[in-house]
């Protein structure tokens, strides 16, 4: 590889003036400990999703495939960034200058948006010993279990990782058990009174008497406290990939606004740097490959982009009916305003408030289905923005997972573990359920069941510790 044309020292003059120039701005972004690494350290790095992370199959094939694509030139990671105190952000050795300096100011948006946003508030931003010391763990167990069985563990693990609170802010009040509210008219109708009397005392009592009392989302932490065949090694793994997995959640709920964040800070902070003109050049070539439309599938850089650029218009130039809408339209400086969106809101409220019929003509977006008698094929069901921003909600609030809840974890009196699936949210797909179901299946040590719907009907998904599952037309 030919030794690109600067020095460790122009690229710290780089981050230099693009913190300096991001807090002129009013975006005070702490300083980002940068990397200059091989492809391979990269892409190892983007595989495991932290530095040292522990081994582990899933990553193993998600490496091959991206450094593939890198090294046959379908695909290059540019930016890759991990929110910890400090920030840690790695450069890909080789690339250009021009490419370097929009990498770092767009880190500078990352490290900003990591920082003030509040849905990052729990983050464990000291995780990377934590990481280091679980891999050491991991390897340990390895050696002890074989490496067969501990990694077929953890794959049974990731498989029901994302099952957990995704609102790591909210917590959980506990059930308040009502009693009957008497009313002026209960004289007139004392049957009716004591009949619902009898149904509120009966569900306390149910309520008392399951288990768990109420519905449990947190499928991994359920398993690793009630699980009653489990060896201590196996506690340590299910902890440690559920934690790991608690770290991505912000970044999972904000991957919208804090990749528009990265892109207009990057944006900016080029424009301020007064590149000569061979290098400009070659910037809008890059900034056109990140925010440009993706097919048939939302591109979070261009939608975020698109917004905050919508939000700066409010800001300086609204119609009427905008400064009826919102107050601060016309009256507040534009970043200020991009600012105090990016503290609070997530990706559903962005959506839901800044996601206009402007934005939605000028991302190019749509809603398609797929044909029913042909898969394959999709057809456009719907430009209209309500119908367009309903659709994304449902998307990004959800993370495209299905909602699972533990009911029952006695179920029959067998041991059983009973899970309800809701269906108006994401719809369960037949395969994945059972190829699930199986992993909880061996983690639980007994059989699990999932009652869904398909096609209106009710249907029941049945997986055993032993690999064998069916599905069932009645409650088995």
């Amino acid at each position: 590889m030919i030794a690109p044309p600067y020095t460790a020292a122009d690229l710290q003059a780089v981050d230099e003036r693009c913190l300096a120039i991001a807090g002129e701005m009013g975006f005070d972004a702490p300083p980002v400990v940068y990397h200059l690494m091989r492809s391979s350290e990269i892409y190892d790095i983007a595989a495991r999703g932290l530095p040292g992370r522990y081994s582990s199959s899933r990553f193993g094939a998600t490496y091959s495939q991206q450094h593939g694509d890198y090294r046959m030139g379908r695909s290059r990671i540019y930016e890759l960034i991990v929110n910890t105190d400090p920030v840690h952000g790695y450069l890909l050795d080789g690339n250009s200058l021009v490419a370097q300096t929009l990498v770092i100011a767009h880190c500078t948006g990352h490290a900003w948006f990591f920082a003030n946003n509040r849905w990052f508030g729990p983050t464990d931003r000291m995780i990377l010993p934590r990481v280091r010391s679980a891999a050491e763990r991991i390897g340990t167990y390895m050696g002890e279990h074989g490496r067969d069985r501990v990694e077929d563990f953890i794959d049974a693990c990731e498989a029901i990782a994302i099952h957990q609170p995704h609102a790591q802010m909210v917590r959980r009040s506990d059930p308040i058990e009502e009693d009957y509210r008497a009313t002026r008219y209960d004289k007139l109708f004392p049957d009716e009174v004591e009949a619902e009397k009898a149904l509120m005392a009966q569900a306390r009592s149910e309520r008392r008497t399951r288990f768990p009392s109420e519905p449990e989302v947190d499928l991994l932490a359920f398993i690793e406290d009630h699980a009653r065949q489990l060896e201590d090694w196996q506690r340590d793994v299910i902890s440690i990939v559920r934690s790991e997995q608690a770290y991505f959640l912000p970044q999972l709920r904000t991957k919208i606004a804090n990749e528009g964040l990265a892109v207009l800070c990057h944006q900016e902070l080029c424009q301020r740097l007064f590149l000569p003109t061979e290098q400009y050049w070659e910037y809008e070539q890059l900034n056109a490959s990140v925010v440009q439309p993706h097919p048939r599938q939302v591109n979070p850089y261009h939608l975020g982009i698109t917004i905050l650029r919508e939000i700066i218009r409010i800001a300086s130039e609204p119609e009427d009916e905008e400064r009826e809408r919102w107050p601060w339209a016309g009256a507040v400086e534009p970043f200020e305003q991009v600012r105090a969106v990016c503290r609070d809101y997530d990706d559903e409220a962005l959506l839901r408030e800044f996601l206009t019929p402007s934005v939605c003509e000028r991302a190019r977006l749509f809603a398609f289905q797929h044909l029913q008698h042909d898969p394959r094929r999709i057809r456009v069901s719907s430009r209209e923005c309500d119908a367009i921003r309903e659709l994304l909600i449902r998307q990004h609030s959800t993370f495209g997972i299905p909602h699972i809840e533990i009911t029952d974890a006695d179920y029959g009196g067998r041991g059983e573990l009973y899970l309800a699936h809701r269906p108006d949210d994401v719809g369960l797909d037949a395969e994945y359920a059972r190829g699930t179901l199986g992993q909880m299946a061996m983690l639980w040590g007994r059989p699990v069941i999932v009652a869904t719907s398909k096609q209106d009907k009710p249907i029941w998904y049945v997986a055993h510790p032993d690999g064998r599952s069916e599905a069932c037309d009645s409650a088995p």
